[in-house]
């Protein structure tokens, strides 16, 4: 199921995902280095973890990279980096339900930094994983853009990420 976005001018934008898998396995997605590392940044780019601790107020911090071609242009055409270190904290966690993450977007330059909150809803409807995951607008209506942009690649890879971890499952 492709993305449901807020309407315009909404503080957030929401996108809803429907998965035939296990929640332990959307959970662990989200709650994993390995995970994470396998889908949360957007096609072109590269994910690292660098610390994750899984409970309310505990870091989840990470680096990431432009490698691809368009990806790189693009941020230098913003005049942005292509490498950005995020740090975020766990505001919520409620495991196999909720989860909310803070992040300090501070690697904009020219930008104060600011706070961009991600929250992610499963619930198990009919054995099939319903995910809703909501998160902040951008001060920057261009920046806005590009997240919308980048969270949908970002789901198409966590839906990928979740079809390799059932296949490897099945070979265990």
């Amino acid at each position: 199921m492709k993305a449901l976005a807020t309407e315009l001018g909404a503080a957030t934008i929401s996108f809803e995902r429907v998965y035939d898998a296990a929640i332990e396995d959307v959970w662990a997605l989200w709650t994993t280095r390995e995970g994470l590392e396998a889908w949360f940044a957007p096609e072109g780019m590269r994910f690292e973890v660098s610390v994750l601790e899984l409970w309310v107020g505990g870091s989840f911090d990470h680096v990431m990279t432009a490698v691809g071609p368009e990806q790189v242009a693009y941020l230098t055409n913003l005049g942005r980096p292509t490498t950005a270190w995020v740090s975020g904290r766990f505001l919520e966690v409620e495991p196999q339900q909720r989860l909310r993450i803070r992040f300090d977007i501070d690697f904009v330059p020219g930008v104060e930094s600011y706070p961009y909150d991600m929250l992610v809803e499963l619930s198990v409807e009919a054995g099939r994983v319903r995910m809703v995951l909501t998160a902040d607008r951008h001060p920057d209506p261009e920046m806005t853009r590009g997240a919308v942009l980048a969270l949908n690649t970002q789901l198409d890879r966590f839906e990928r990420a979740l079809a390799a971890r059932a296949t490897k499952e099945q070979q265990t």
